[in-house]
């Protein structure tokens, strides 16, 4: 029949079909190619300036006292002094005799960041970074939006591509004061103020809701209670939730070796954050690795979340924050929700009454069994209560740098702006505290956690090294201080990694390479036309190793924000 249809004029179908292979295959390798190019590609972070957002190469631990998983940068680096090895800590022994050791690198001392447990690790595994997809050239279509994570050439070294945060846009002038971004419009008269935070029109960068999801950093859960927080006769873990009040000698509190707390009273009662063992601050477990120390700053941007599960109707809780002179209030329990706030009375002795500032639209009534989630959120000048993904109540307040400099450090602009360092000294910042308060008889408490936002910290220039001197070292690094504070130009952005301690970002760069200076000789900034696109999904999290075999880490793929 082959044959025979061949005779008769008839291509034979196995010709047919090789040629319409060929022809969609090599149609699937250019649209590929330009897919590739022109909409969507494939990135490797390398660092950890984006972390724990985003990890770069890194080490994995898991605790054995309380299961919490985390990662840690690499220490330990090739001759390079920048690609790290691919095992950390590694101790080398003679193949001949596996007894006889050869060399070997210090062991990693970590800890673990929920319970404190030392560990001391040897051969740990180096995991290479997450590797993500990017939008490309959406920029030429649209602008790119606040707080998005973007890819762009480095102004430094346009051959390398860097992944941070986006913070701001053009024609803005913007100030980081406080670990937060303050932003306004210029005017034609701004130069004639010395002091820019003086002037009218400052207002606060909130972030979106899903951004601000995804940069909460976890101080402390307590799903996370350590198996033997005792060993022998020693406690070594102390939960950094205290008990106050009534019943606290009288054992109606039951907190510590155990993930469900208990109050077994009648009376009002309070769970008070322990600030003087567990200070309210922006360390990061990822920088955990002692290889260098690094600036460590209060933050007073903190969620406070619970589940309560009242013994008897009528029980009522509250969420505390004390910040900036300041405390803020959320309750639950007896009809709508309320916000309330309140400051210090004139003498510093006390407090004046609560003031209310925002309810909710429908009432929350905790019932005897049931289980009722609390989450409070104190960020960006900003109050909300939320019910899981449902908002309950809101207000936003509106400081001016001012303001904020006045009740974050005790200061007034003159004085903060005095020194290219008073800034970047984290005791002349208020601390933070936290506690929830309870009324109505006996309750228990489930996933009692304390977070803290991202904090972008102040500094001043590096001062380099011999061969690369900075050419402002030691001077107020871009936009934290009043005598740096930066107004970007028409096609300028300004951007910082969420790892604010570990990142070499827009406020710490030095001049721009020359073939950029050519485009734009801005220190610090980013041209549109350096924009790569916006990071969107980690498709491929650093893998785990089954064996020999890497094995993607599928559980955290997922998407940027």
């Amino acid at each position: 029949m082959i044959h025979a249809a061949a005779e008769e004029g008839h291509p034979a179908p196995y010709r047919h079909a090789i040629k319409e292979t060929v022809t969609a295959v090599i149609i699937a390798f250019v649209m590929a190619f330009v897919f590739r190019g022109f909409v969507v590609e494939a990135f490797l972070i390398p660092t950890g300036s984006m972390a724990p957002t985003l990890r770069g190469a890194h080490m994995q631990f898991r605790s054995p006292q309380t299961g919490y998983e985390w990662a840690v940068s690499p220490r330990d680096m090739r001759d390079d002094g920048i690609s790290p090895q691919p095992v950390q800590a590694a101790q080398y022994y003679d193949p001949a005799d596996p007894t006889v050791p050869l060399g070997s690198f210090p062991p990693i001392d970590v800890r673990d960041p929920m319970s404190g447990w030392p560990m001391h690790e040897v051969n740990v595994p180096t995991h290479w970074g997450d590797r993500i997809f990017v939008m490309k050239y959406l920029y030429s279509v649209f602008d790119p939006g606040r707080f998005d994570v973007v890819v762009f050439k480095n102004p430094r070294d346009p051959g390398v591509n860097y992944i941070k945060r986006l913070l701001g846009q053009p024609g803005e002038m913007l100030a980081i004061i406080d670990g937060d971004v303050f932003v306004r419009t210029p005017t034609a008269g701004d130069a004639s103020e010395p002091n820019p935070w003086k002037l009218p029109g400052w207002s606060i960068c909130r972030k979106p809701e899903r951004a601000q999801r995804a940069m909460w950093q976890l101080l402390f859960d307590s799903q996370w209670e350590p198996l033997t927080p005792t060993m022998g006769l020693e406690t070594w873990f102390k939960p950094p939730w205290v008990p106050v009040g009534v019943g606290e000698s009288g054992g109606d509190w039951k907190v510590e070796g155990r993930t469900e707390y208990e109050y077994k009273g009648q009376g009002p009662t309070q769970l008070q954050w322990d600030t003087a063992r567990r200070p309210i601050d922006d360390t990061y477990a990822y920088n955990d690795n002692g290889s260098a120390a690094f600036h460590v700053f209060p933050v007073s941007d903190l969620r406070m979340s619970l589940a309560i599960r009242p013994r008897t109707a009528g029980q009522k809780v509250s969420a505390v924050v004390t910040a900036r002179g300041h405390e803020f209030r959320a309750r639950l329990g007896d009809g709508a929700p309320v916000i309330e706030s309140r400051r210090p009375t004139q003498d510093g002795r006390g407090w004046e009454p609560w003031v209310q500032v925002a309810h909710g639209a429908r009432p929350v009534n905790m019932e005897a069994g049931k289980v009722t989630t609390l989450d409070f959120w104190h960020v960006d000048q900003s109050l909300q209560l939320w019910d899981g993904d449902e908002l309950l109540c809101r207000y936003d307040y509106d400081w001016t740098p001012a303001e904020r400099v006045k009740f974050a450090m005790n200061m007034t602009l003159d004085e903060a702006a005095r020194g290219s360092e008073t800034m970047t000294v984290a005791e002349n910042y208020t601390r933070p505290k936290a506690r929830f308060e309870f009324e109505g008889g006996a309750f228990s408490l489930y996933q009692v956690a304390l977070s803290r936002d991202v904090h972008y910290q102040a500094d001043t220039y590096r001062v380099g090294d011999a061969t690369e001197p900075h050419s402002r070292a030691r001077q107020p690094a871009l936009a934290t201080h009043p005598s740096s504070t930066l107004t970007l130009g028409p096609y300028q952005y300004f951007t910082c990694g969420d790892n604010s301690p570990q990142s070499l970002d827009g406020r710490l760069w030095d001049k721009p390479h020359p073939w950029v200076a050519k485009l734009d000789p801005t220190t610090g900034v980013v041209n549109r036309d350096l924009l790569i696109g916006k990071a969107f999904f980690v498709y491929f999290p650093a893998p785990i190793k089954q064996g020999r075999m890497p094995v993607p880490d599928v559980g955290h793929m997922r998407w940027i924000w």
